[in-house]
């Protein structure tokens, strides 16, 4: 019994790290956007890092998320992994829509 209360302790965890993710990825979409908009440099690269951070948190859930079977512990685990997968390709897509031009020496 106690075994199983820890485990879904466990579950909810992930799933709290998991929404954790997803909201840190749209809000560094949200920057990153904001950033083009307002043309700015400074701003832009400061976005594509949380950007980059926000993709590795997102990488990180989906693994932890992963490991528990979805099929054993319902639909909120499913409708979390499917999240983080849309998550983590809005990333991918706003990352692909602006690219910092590299400086040629």
């Amino acid at each position: 019994m106690v075994e199983s209360q820890q485990h879904q302790q466990y579950i909810e965890h992930a799933v709290e790290a998991a929404d954790a993710a997803i909201l840190n990825a749209q809000e560094a979409e949200h920057e990153l956007q904001g950033a083009i908009t307002l043309a700015d440099p400074v701003a832009i690269q400061r976005a594509q890092a949380k950007l980059g951070s926000a993709k590795r948190q997102v990488r990180e859930a989906q693994g932890q998320i992963q490991s528990y079977d979805s099929q054993k512990y319902g639909q909120q685990l499913e409708q979390t992994i499917q999240q983080l997968h849309q998550a983590a390709q809005d990333l991918e897509a706003s990352e692909d829509k602006f690219h910092t031009p590299r400086q040629i020496r």
